[in-house]
């Protein structure tokens, strides 16, 4: 298809474009992370497209943090992983957005469990006691990238089940409906491999690199809920700032 009827048929500004072609670019590694893009008048040849054009794009790559622009070398692509703060709670969905990812849920199942014993002794309750599941594929820019589960007790959370693909952001739907504002969390971070069934999920090899992240939310001091997330490690990074040194 001619590039320019494909710009006529998206009926969006051809730097949105541009800027998406590039960005695909960027994450699939065609444009590697520490070198530098081809030259703006290389960019105007490749997609016939004017400077105002490309320069546009460039700057939303910049705002999203996938380039530098260096006066006088060119554009520097950046590591575009995205990067969580441990420092602050925010969920994984949150922190893909903050870097201009389109996050969606792919699929999402919500069902009523009895608590586990490991549950029942994280969230304060007696085994078997209600728990409300919540389990989770999120896509960004509709590529697989995170398999998600998320743990309540159900007279917090009643009627949740209803609310089933009727949100992405988990920790902001539950501030906005059930007024459960996080203030604190433990999260417990491991390596690990696909298996068979999350590689299936993930669209990968199994074998592939995932980060697991086990996280308790609190609430007033007290477990609220509890989350598993496995994320595929070549997208993501958490980031952690200490003081002092422990003796």
């Amino acid at each position: 298809m001619d590039f320019h009827n494909y710009l006529n048929m998206r009926k969006v500004p051809a730097y949105m474009v541009i800027h998406d072609l590039i960005k695909k670019s960027i994450q699939d590694g065609t444009y590697p992370v520490g070198e530098l893009l081809p030259t703006e008048p290389e960019l105007e040849k490749i997609y016939k497209v004017s400077r105002t054009t490309i320069r546009s794009a460039m700057e939303m790559l910049k705002e999203e943090g996938f380039v530098e622009i260096k006066q006088g070398r060119g554009t520097m692509v950046l590591d575009h992983r995205t990067i969580q703060d441990l420092n602050k709670v925010t969920s994984v969905t949150e922190s893909l957005r903050r870097r201009g990812y389109n996050v969606r849920t792919k699929s999402m199942y919500i069902d009523i469990i009895p608590a586990s014993e490991k549950l029942s002794e994280e969230l304060h309750l007696k085994t078997g006691d209600s728990i409300t599941r919540v389990q989770r594929i999120q896509l960004i820019d509709e590529k697989p990238i995170a398999i998600m589960k998320n743990y309540l007790p159900t007279f917090l959370v009643p009627g949740l089940p209803q609310f089933t693909n009727k949100f992405s952001g988990l920790y902001q739907f539950l501030e906005e409906h059930y007024h459960l504002e996080i203030d604190g969390a433990a999260d417990k971070i491991l390596a690990k491999s696909a298996d068979f069934a999350e590689s299936e999920m993930l669209g990968v090899q199994p074998g592939t690199a995932l980060l697991c992240i086990h996280r308790i939310c609190y609430r007033h001091n007290e477990a609220f809920c509890v989350d598993d997330v496995s994320i595929l490690g070549d997208q993501y990074e958490l980031a952690i700032s200490t003081n002092g040194r422990y003796k």
